[in-house]
């Protein structure tokens, strides 16, 4: 008798909503996912990267935060990899600073670098480990630019890391652009 108790007990607390715990999600989650939706895909086919992860920290509905991280095939230098992270980072600002509808849901506005995470996540071609002196990882993490490499055989510790604010950054890719070549 209890065991039948409490199949029926179970059916109606899935089947009837009165019962069930629901969530409804603040109208910020379904905007954010939009803009996520179409700037994610477009740098990674703009860098060839696989898009491995996507989100945010929107507590109360607020927007604090919003993160993408990519897989790439590729051993790239810091140097090689800073100009990526720049123009993701100010690709993804633009286009939440453009959607006006979102405006009252950002805990700042405008919403800056600092808001943004972008990781990037290298590999071989063959999905192998990239080791030191090519970047493991190249992260943005409240406006600094995050540079790690890996001791070939190690993983889960990093052999170097270089941190670099977001504007020191955009002074050094200025100052190169300026050196004639």
């Amino acid at each position: 008798m209890n065991c039948a108790f409490i199949i029926i007990l179970a059916g109606l607390i899935t089947m009837n909503g009165n019962f069930a715990y629901s969530h409804v999600s603040p109208p910020s989650v379904a905007m954010t996912g939009k803009i996520q939706k179409q700037v994610a895909p477009m740098l990674a086919k703009k860098y060839n990267m696989q898009l491995c992860g996507a989100g945010g920290g929107m507590p109360d509905g607020i927007v604090n935060m919003l993160a993408l991280s990519y897989d790439l095939k590729q051993s790239l230098t810091i140097e090689q990899a800073r100009p990526i992270l720049i123009d993701c980072l100010n690709t993804y600002v633009n286009a939440v600073n453009a959607d006006t509808e979102l405006r009252t849901y950002l805990k700042n506005y405008p919403f800056t670098p600092k808001n943004i995470e972008i990781h990037i996540f290298f590999q071989t071609l063959d999905g192998g480990q990239v080791c030191d002196p090519f970047l493991c990882v190249a992260s943005s993490v409240r406006g600094k630019l995050i540079y790690n490499t890996e001791e070939k055989g190690q993983k889960f510790s990093y052999k170097s890391e270089v941190i670099e604010t977001y504007e020191d950054a955009v002074k050094i890719l200025n100052k190169k652009k300026n050196i004639p070549q």
